[in-house]
């Protein structure tokens, strides 16, 4: 009798001890899970951070580029080559922009210029050059050398050009190619993309200026708004050309809106 009462209470303790360890062990489990969950949630929202960060970054270095093109193109100005019937200053392909400008007057330096935008896989290059009254072509202005080699305008993107050209019907067309024509694009599209070749965007920049320089400026350049006619020296309607001599707008006579 004795023995046998004296056995229950070591179980009863012993079944207490083991129920106390498995609560134990299984608040330890859900510890660890809501551990892993939590250290989860705070690499998720890490993540997105950084992604957010990044696209922010992109867009905004995106938008930067797009500027500083838009900026460039909006100042070509339609201007000859030296020459009877002589074309445009303007040749077009999907990876280089040749183009004429006239500077500001808050720049430093007179005469217009030839800009060129080069693209070399994902670098984009930018080179600017007198463009003398009597360059019959693009060799006259770059067999004068300048010591200069074109700086790098844009790195670790790819920029592609294309061009707009109205048709008849008032249409416009879109090519990879504008060489050796008698007429300007109207408009001009930039598409960039990315090291990996991930596009980024593309932006229509249209030509503000319609005529040349000489319809602006009587007598100092070819302007083709005026149909070539006989005239004599001192006709005053030679001299004053196509613009009234007492009006001073210039330019904006012929800069779309």
């Amino acid at each position: 009798m004795t023995r046998s009462s004296s056995s229950g209470p070591v179980r009863a303790g012993t079944s207490t001890a083991g129920f106390l360890l498995v609560e134990a062990l299984t608040a330890m489990a859900i510890g660890a899970l809501l551990l892993v969950a939590l250290g989860s949630l705070v690499s998720l929202v890490l993540r997105a951070s950084d992604r957010t960060a990044s696209t922010s970054q992109e867009i905004e270095e995106t938008s930067r580029i797009f500027s500083a093109l838009s900026d460039r193109i909006e100042t070509i100005t339609p201007q000859r080559w030296a020459g009877a019937r002589a074309g445009f200053v303007f040749e077009g392909t999907e990876t280089t922009l040749l183009f004429a400008r006239v500077p500001k007057t808050s720049e430093a330096g007179t005469g217009s210029r030839l800009v060129i935008l080069a693209g070399d896989g994902p670098n984009l290059r930018e080179e600017e050059r007198p463009l003398p009254p009597d360059a019959a072509g693009l060799a006259d202005v770059m067999g004068r050398e300048t010591g200069a080699r074109a700086p790098l305008l844009e790195q670790g993107y790819s920029v592609r050009f294309a061009y707009f050209s109205r048709l008849p019907d008032g249409q416009e067309a879109l090519t990879d190619r504008w060489s050796g024509r008698s007429k300007m694009p109207v408009a001009i599209r930039v598409t960039l993309t990315d090291a990996r070749g991930r596009g980024l965007g593309s932006l229509r920049v249209p030509l503000r200026v319609d005529a040349e320089p000489g319809c602006a400026a009587p007598g100092q350049g070819v302007c083709s708004l005026v149909p070539d006619a006989p005239s004599t020296p001192g006709d005053p309607a030679t001299e004053s050309g196509p613009i009234d001599p007492d009006d001073s707008r210039g330019w904006e006579r012929y800069v779309r809106p």
